[in-house]
């Protein structure tokens, strides 16, 4: 009898170890950079490992997601999460498969208070009751550089209409020399923020022109590089509806212009096709380009 129970329970022992190893995982969080601008969307991606030996089913389960964030301050307290938000999409990962998710970790954690976070991600299998955890790492919010902002009314037509948003520009260092144009739309009563984004990088030889149209559109021409600009419309809800790139062609750089009726254009420079073409196209017609009359010597 005290076999049969020593058997049983040994059993029930290496059941119970087997279990989490036939689930195991390994996971990785990475993002894309240590450095936001507050109300930046701080994104990133998961890397899950499946080790377990056969395909991994992640869902929901009893109203719980399958990936979860803890999310700290700097004085280490816990960032309440905002509910109502759309948990993870459920995946399958195959045995011995590498799956990337994507993630934006601000879109459920308040994280637009200037400082620093600490943020692990979790992984739920209620299953077995178990929780798999990537490391921990730091992220730090801060606040850029302002350099000009308008406030502007929402048009006739939109749900809206007849409410005030603020168009901001700023400037931000991604790193040592690395500095971007950033754009940012908020709620000019209650300065509830939209929406806050890079536009581009930016090099300071220039100041970035801007001008509103009709349709309180905001365009903006900023230089990138050496003889390169970006020129960006952003419309009334924060939504870049174009951006083109555009060069410099001998002395003739392109120029944001208002005729003060509401247009709203770029002149000069040369497109990025044209850019590309070789250096003799540019410069020269063939003959059969010429006007009539002329020698063709």
């Amino acid at each position: 009898m005290n076999c049969k129970r020593f058997s049983l329970l040994s059993i029930l022992a290496i059941s119970l170890f087997a279990v989490p190893g036939m689930a195991q995982i390994n996971l990785e969080l990475k993002l894309d950079r240590s450095l936001y601008l507050a109300n930046e969307p701080i994104t990133g991606e998961l890397i899950v490992v499946n080790m377990a030996g056969r395909d991994l089913i992640f869902g929901d389960s009893g109203g719980m997601s399958w990936l979860d964030f803890t999310v700290t301050d700097g004085r280490g307290h816990l960032i309440t999460p905002v509910q109502g938000v759309e948990g993870a999409r459920p995946i399958v990962i195959g045995a011995g498969q590498t799956h990337k998710h994507k993630v934006t970790i601000n879109k459920r954690y308040p994280m637009s208070t200037i400082g620093t976070y600490r943020v692990k991600a979790a992984v739920n299998f209620p299953q077995i009751n178990r929780v798999f955890e990537s490391k921990t790492i730091t992220v730090q919010v801060t606040e850029g550089q302002p350099m000009w902002s308008q406030i502007v009314g929402v048009p006739q037509g939109h749900p809206d209409a007849g409410t005030y948003r603020e168009y901001s520009l700023m400037t931000y260092y991604h790193g040592a020399r690395s500095k971007a144009l950033y754009f940012r739309l908020k709620d000019s009563d209650s300065s509830l923020v939209f929406r806050t984004y890079p536009i581009g990088d930016y090099l300071a030889l220039r100041p970035p022109a801007h001008a509103i149209d009709s349709q309180n559109q905001l365009h903006v021409l900023h230089m990138t590089g050496p003889q390169a600009y970006r020129y960006t419309v952003i419309n009334i809800d924060g939504e870049p509806v174009r951006q083109q790139t555009l060069y410099e062609k001998g002395a003739n750089r392109p120029e944001l212009k208002s005729n003060g009726m509401g247009d709203v254009t770029v002149t000069g420079g040369m497109s990025e096709d044209e850019a590309r073409q070789p250096y003799e196209e540019q410069q020269f017609q063939p003959l059969s380009a010429r006007p009539p009359g002329l020698p063709t010597f």
